[in-house]
């Protein structure tokens, strides 16, 4: 699944910010300014490549975990303190680390998607949700329509014309 860590979630509020305010003299000039949010949580765990890309991680923190075990298995922890210590944060440092290129993984495999919805439903902006507090309009269920081919039927009213009856 899809964690996001505080500093994760900081950073995509500070580059929202960032762009927000980047973008701000054009906005004041501009009426038709268009926002959009999306709930990334949502978007990863539906997108097919994040959901892969996922799968292919999980797979990789295993096989780090089962690695782990294997060092410290054989070792005695009233002896061993030390060393014990010393891989688990060997061990940590790692997941870290994998978990930090993953959060920006995920992004880089979504935001080709995102700028492809946001130009065919010209929005000017597509932000993360937790960056936005008011101003911007949640994409998020057509933004997932749009990748997975889902096109809405339009409703189809049946007009009866009182001089047919």
């Amino acid at each position: 699944m899809f964690k996001t860590n505080l500093s994760t979630k900081a950073l995509l509020i500070a580059l929202s910010f960032a762009l927000v305010f980047t973008f701000s003299p054009v906005l004041e000039a501009r009426d038709d300014f268009k926002a959009g949010t999306v709930d990334l949580q949502v978007v990863v765990q539906s997108h097919q490549e994040a959901a892969d890309f996922q799968a292919e991680l999980q797979q990789e923190m295993m096989m780090l975990q089962e690695e782990f075990e294997e060092q410290v298995a054989d070792l005695d922890p009233d002896q061993d303190e030390e060393e014990m210590m010393m891989i688990q944060q060997q061990f940590q440092q790692q997941v870290a680390m994998i978990e930090e290129g993953a959060d920006q993984e995920l992004l880089n495999v979504i935001e080709p998607d995102l700028d492809e919805f946001r130009e065919a439903e010209g929005y000017d902006l597509i932000l993360a949700d937790m960056a936005v507090i008011s101003g911007a309009e949640d994409v998020t269920d057509e933004f997932l329509e749009f990748i997975n081919g889902e096109v809405e039927e339009p409703e189809m009213e049946l007009e009866i014309d009182d001089d047919d009856l």
